[in-house]
């Protein structure tokens, strides 16, 4: 194609305008993940050396610093979720403090000083007295998980107070849902599947902690809204997860960022 258009496999890319820019950022990561032509650095320097290349150059650099971005935002986030939530670390302790503060102790005459080992935990949705038993693979990403979404603590006790038997236990329906994103960062590409599906929204947003958290607390309130629009109960809880993921990844693979109200495309049953 070089010798019948001039330009190289990214310059075509960058200079195509029909395709989205997420799709645009999928397609330059694959070119630089399995070309066989000379290498990025090379393009690159190419590029500065034509003058008139010089805006492709700094398109293409645009989508090159995003993908390096979101590769460290996916470094941090493996990195949280992977370390152990421990009753002895004072940062972990200090989200146990906000989390009790927040949603435990929900009247204004309750004092009781927040433990690690408590039944009321289970008050807000984790499985018995120890809530350390139940991060499983997210580990101190869940726990800071339901910390952000206490900081708005109105909703969240909208999420915490749904009378049984609606309820799906709080605490641990936001570790799943976390490990919901977590899954569309780390999906392998394969000949029917993008690879990392959250590109699509990572594209047009910042790349960093604090958005991934901000995207968490948009689909969590989407998993609840369709949750209640089920009228659903415990039991329904995996098939209804089931149907909720599979839309996320056909957001994202039909380049359409997550944003408020995917969930009312999820397919009626």
């Amino acid at each position: 194609m070089f010798i019948l258009t001039g330009k190289s496999v990214l310059e075509r890319i960058i200079a195509n305008r029909k395709i989205s820019f997420p799709l645009r950022v999928y397609q330059i990561k694959n070119s630089i993940n399995f070309t066989s032509s000379k290498s990025l650095d090379y393009e690159i320097n190419q590029m500065k050396i034509d003058r008139k290349k010089s805006l492709i150059h700094d398109q293409l650099y645009t989508v090159i610093h995003k993908l390096e971005l979101y590769q460290k935002l996916i470094n941090q986030i493996d990195k949280i979720r992977k370390t152990q939530v421990t009753s002895t670390d004072a940062e972990h302790l200090d989200l146990f403090e906000k989390i009790w503060s927040r949603l435990v102790t929900q009247s204004n005459d309750d004092h009781e000083p927040m433990s690690t080992i408590s039944k009321r935990w289970t008050k807000i949705g984790f499985q018995g007295p120890n809530p350390l038993t139940d991060f499983r693979g997210m580990g101190v990403l869940g726990l800071q998980s339901i910390e952000y979404l206490s900081r708005d603590e109105s909703t969240c006790l909208t999420y915490v107070n749904i009378r049984p038997p609606n309820d799906y236990s709080f605490a641990i329906g936001v570790i799943n849902a976390v490990s919901w994103l977590v899954a569309l960062v780390e999906i392998e590409s394969s000949k029917n599947d993008i690879s990392h599906p959250l590109l699509t929204y990572f594209s047009v947003h910042p790349c960093n902690l604090n958005e991934f958290f901000r995207l968490f607390s948009l689909v969590f309130n989407e998993w609840h809204q369709f949750w209640i629009d089920q009228k659903a109960d415990i039991m329904q809880f995996e098939q209804l997860s089931k149907r909720f993921r599979a839309q996320m990844l056909v957001e994202c693979q039909q380049g359409r960022p997550l944003q408020q109200g995917f969930s009312k495309r999820i397919p009626k049953q």
